[in-house]
């Protein structure tokens, strides 16, 4: 459609950009976008008003890993933590257009004249042509009569999608460069919070893709490989995968939909037939495991060039690797709402990640063994504070513990159960718990393990001395 839009990009190592096409504008500083001071501050607050509209739940059209509706958090979940689920600031999709006058309204304007210059009418038949694809993508529609009197679907796909678009990506033009920097008063990290993470908050993908072939005029290209190295660059400076590129899925239905296809453990474990016949328990807690099984935590570190991510746990030898997880308010946020996707696709890995967090470190003398050991990183106001969030991170969750598919890490706890259950490893293990907490008791452990070591023997000599010499 627009001609004077290059279309070949190159990418630059050192400034992240491409020459004559497209520059990708999450990694570090992760976001550089709009910039409006008389929209800042004419938009310092919007007003949330609840939509109060009747739904009418439809049958999704995805549910695989390779497709996702975007659906409504169920209520139990919502209930446990309703600010994880709710736009802090920018408003996207059909669940959150009636919430109020967006801050971002017309910042999302602006997006639509700098892509189209004004001349929207072909876009607007393309994406009424779309509508009725775009529409099944969400899993519960609005009453009609309650949402859409004075609503444009349509309307919203375009100023959402330009929106999204020059989030990700700079369009090269002929016309006025658009302000890549960020606008005050709202972070970074929150735009990328409800722009990328909620999942009630998205828009299908396949409206980027079809503003984005509008936009450039090739119609045989895809946003998705430009839009999935910025996710990656987004997801590796928050440390939740290895940096190493790789490719993009072959579909993805919205944005957490994408990121979700990050969140895989690389080399899961096997099961075996061994242990099939074992009923999967509870997790025990990570002081029990040191106690009780003798095993030990280490951090399993992400390696630059070798591809792997936080739920890469593993058990060898006695000894438990657990990725390193940085701790804060954010990260309730992105787990959550990736339970909450979760709940319409058959394998479920981050809620079996979350799982296993959230009952082996819901204690604050948990949450301190697993500092020492380096694996939690914990940014918030105490480790008591995080115990608590971590305790709560299982409220609501459902999940088959027993199904392989649906846990992945049902393998390690048997196994960990089983060495818990050998007497050797109680031994080992309450020994070191009790005399080997430090330094200083393990070489006062020693010593007098040595003392008694030669008392016994001087005991037993003298029995044999008495008897031959007898």
């Amino acid at each position: 459609m627009n001609k004077n839009i290059a279309t070949t990009p190159r990418r630059d190592r050192a400034t992240g950009r491409t020459e004559g096409g497209l520059a990708l504008k999450f990694g570090l500083p992760m976001l550089q976008w709009f910039k409006d001071k008389d929209i800042l501050m004419s938009c310092k607050a919007a007003t949330d008003v609840e939509a109060g509209a009747v739904t009418n739940p439809v049958s999704p059209r995805c549910m695989t890993t390779t497709r996702a509706a975007i659906s409504r958090v169920r209520a139990q979940l919502r209930r446990v933590d309703e600010d994880a689920f709710t736009p802090h600031s920018v408003l996207i999709g059909l669940y959150n257009h009636r919430k109020g006058v967006s801050q971002w309204t017309e910042v999302k304007e602006k997006a639509v004249v700098h892509l189209f210059h004004g001349q929207v009418d072909e876009v607007m038949r393309e994406l009424k042509s779309l509508e009725g694809e775009a529409r099944r993508c969400y899993a519960h529609l609005p009453d009609p009569i309650l949402c859409w009197e004075h609503f444009s679907f349509s309307h919203m796909l375009l100023h959402d999608g330009c929106y999204l678009l020059l989030l990700f990506l700079s369009y090269k033009t002929e016309g006025p460069q658009y302000p890549e920097t960020a606008a005050g008063g709202v972070s970074d990290g929150a735009v990328v919070r409800d722009t990328v993470f909620l999942v009630e908050n998205q828009i299908p993908l396949l409206v980027l893709d079809k503003i984005h072939q509008l936009v450039t005029g090739d119609t045989d290209s895809s946003v998705l490989q430009n839009i999935s190295v910025a996710v990656q660059e987004l997801l590796q400076a928050q440390l939740y995968i290895s940096k190493k590129p790789r490719p993009a899925p072959q579909q993805s239905s919205h944005l957490l939909h994408l990121v979700h296809h990050y969140f895989q453990p690389t080399n899961p474990p096997p099961e075996t037939a061994e242990n099939m016949a074992r009923r999967t328990g509870r997790w025990r807690r990570a002081t029990e495991y040191r106690c009780h099984g003798n095993v030990r935590f280490k951090p399993n570190d992400l390696v630059e060039g070798k591809e792997s991510t936080i739920l890469d746990v593993s058990y060898q030898g006695g000894t438990l690797w657990i990725p390193r997880l940085q701790v804060n308010s954010n990260t309730w946020t992105i787990l959550r709402n990736l339970m909450a996707l979760e709940e319409q696709m058959t394998r479920r890995p981050v809620t079996a990640y979350c799982v296993f967090l959230s009952q082996v470190a819901g204690t604050v003398e948990d949450v301190k063994l697993l500092v020492r050991a380096g694996i939690v990183q914990q940014f918030l106001s105490s480790e008591k504070q995080a115990a608590q969030d971590l305790a709560n991170l299982l409220t609501g969750v459902e999940l088959e513990v027993d199904n392989l598919d649906q846990n992945y890490l049902k393998p390690i706890w048997r196994d960990l159960d089983m060495r818990c259950n050998k007497w050797v490893n109680r031994f080992m293990g309450t020994c070191r718990e009790q005399h080997c907490r430090n330094g200083l008791y393990t070489v006062a452990f020693v010593i007098t393990a040595i003392l008694f070591a030669c008392g016994l023997l001087q005991a037993v000599f003298a029995v044999l001395s008495y008897k031959y010499k007898k």
